[in-house]
């Protein structure tokens, strides 16, 4: 009978035993890959709300192994027996040591494409700003469209306007017996159009502002470099079109641009770059100027050809002028060089005044029209900073262009690009200097095997993510 209950006891000592074994793992191991996932990089939750485990811990190259050793040194940590804690000293009675530790699983910040970081980025801008946080700039967004402001090409019309002038045979005059000259037309609308040629740049600057001359190589970044891949969003929250939509909102309160005061990222102009895409500012503020300029040459000219007064002002000056010339089949392609070249110099100024920090409607009216003809044919003079200052505040600001522009710009180059700039920014940081999004994680499954000194083991596998 003794050896019966014995066994019997021993069985159930070992039972509890292996059962203690059991809970103590997974409690342990939550409570490690808590421990884990409390090592989210600081300056990247700081600088952008979104919460990623740094694989490289700021040493070397980031890899799922880093990830796997401090889940490793953390379960360890949970089954050691401090002695001392009471008067007596505690005996182990599990005996419990991790035999290995893997990551079997895991998503990266790059993976799909990046839509694991633009799934946290929209989950914290609807967390913030809400659902209709960008309900304004699609407005305005929608207004550029049904004018046709965005694909209206005023300069090819220019262009073309142009090259009908040059094809007509301008009249002669004869100076002697046997030569003759053209008798030239004196357009006025030339000195704008020769200063096309210039570059937009050199006319829009504020003469206050340094340009930045920062440039980076973009090999070094997500959008040039191949990436690892992670298993992705998989069967978690997918991103929705009000998520991409929502990314919008979440790069123009996180990116900085040629009219933040005090811009510290690598590159100045982090706005310009996701819209343009060079690898230095100057190239970035240039191609952002260009599709703003082509935005208000459309509004500026449509409003242009809607004002009988304005147009008939141009149809005088081009009469007096062809009448001058002997040459009335130029008056009407001549009336449209004037009103053509009259809207670029309106939007040469609007450029300015917003690069400025002034305000610019997106739809011009009468009261909102700043150049009159005459000041059109020396629009170089008339750029004045010190007139700019005392313009009624009215209409966009040049961050509310940007908007327009963000929204038309390819969904995958923002997303790349915004990655670009967070990898920029954060290597700048203490402890960061190799920071790469491809080495960070928002989601972990993991395996660890557990042996006892008294020869009992267990397996166990979890999954943790973010939000």
């Amino acid at each position: 009978m003794m050896s019966i209950m014995l066994t019997l006891v021993t069985l159930l000592v070992a039972g509890a035993r292996d059962s203690v074994i059991r809970t103590k793992t997974e409690c342990s191991m939550d409570a490690a890959l808590y421990s884990v996932f409390a090592e989210y990089n600081r300056q990247l939750l700081e600088r952008y709300d979104l919460l990623f485990i740094d694989t490289s811990y700021g040493n070397g190259q980031g890899t799922p192994a880093n990830c796997a050793a401090h889940l490793k040194d953390y379960l360890n940590r949970n089954f050691r027996v401090k002695s001392g804690i009471t008067t007596l000293n505690a005996r182990d009675l599990l005996a419990l040591s991790v035999v290995n530790t893997e990551i079997t699983d895991f998503a990266l910040a790059t993976d799909d494409k990046g839509e694991v970081l633009v799934r946290q980025a929209a989950d914290y801008v609807k967390t913030e700003y809400g659902l209709n946080s960008l309900e304004r700039i699609r407005k305005n967004l929608q207004t550029a469209k049904d004018e046709g402001f965005l694909t209206m090409d005023v300069s090819a019309r220019q262009i073309d306007n142009q090259a009908q002038i040059d094809n007509m045979e301008l009249p002669k005059k004869q100076i002697s017996e046997e030569e003759w000259e053209d008798i030239p037309l004196d357009n006025p609308a030339d000195a704008v159009n020769s200063a096309r040629m210039v570059g937009i740049l050199s006319f829009v600057l504020p003469e206050e502002n340094e340009l930045s001359t920062q440039a980076v190589n973009l090999s070094n970044y997500v959008s040039k470099r191949n990436c690892p891949c992670g298993s992705g969003i998989g069967n978690r929250k997918a991103v929705t079109m009000a998520d991409r939509i929502l990314f919008d909102k979440y790069i123009l309160q996180k990116a900085d641009c040629y009219t933040t005061k005090d811009p510290d990222g690598l590159l100045r102009y982090q706005m310009e770059y996701v819209i343009g895409g060079q690898s230095d500012d100057v190239g970035n503020l240039k191609k952002t100027v260009e599709k703003l300029l082509f935005i208000r040459q459309a509004a500026n000219m449509t409003y242009l050809f809607s004002d009988g007064a304005k147009i008939a002002e141009a149809e005088a000056l081009a009469l007096s002028l062809t009448a001058v010339a002997a040459a009335p089949e130029f008056a009407e392609p001549v009336k449209i060089s004037i009103l053509l070249a009259w809207a670029y110099a309106e939007s040469v100024y609007d450029i300015r005044h917003l690069l400025s920090g002034g305000r610019i409607p997106l739809v011009k009216t009468a009261q909102s029209w700043h150049f009159g003809l005459q000041e059109m044919l020396r629009f170089r003079e008339h750029l004045s900073d010190e007139q700019m200052k005392n313009e009624t505040e009215q209409g966009l600001l040049y961050e509310d262009y940007l908007g327009i522009l963000l929204l038309e710009t390819g969904y995958r180059d923002k997303v790349f690009r915004m990655m670009d700039l967070i990898e920029m920014d954060l290597r700048q940081t203490v402890g960061n200097q190799n920071f790469r999004l491809d080495a960070c994680m928002d989601y972990v499954e993991a395996e660890a095997q557990v042996e006892s000194r008294y020869g009992y083991g267990c397996e166990i596998t979890r999954s943790y993510y973010y939000y």
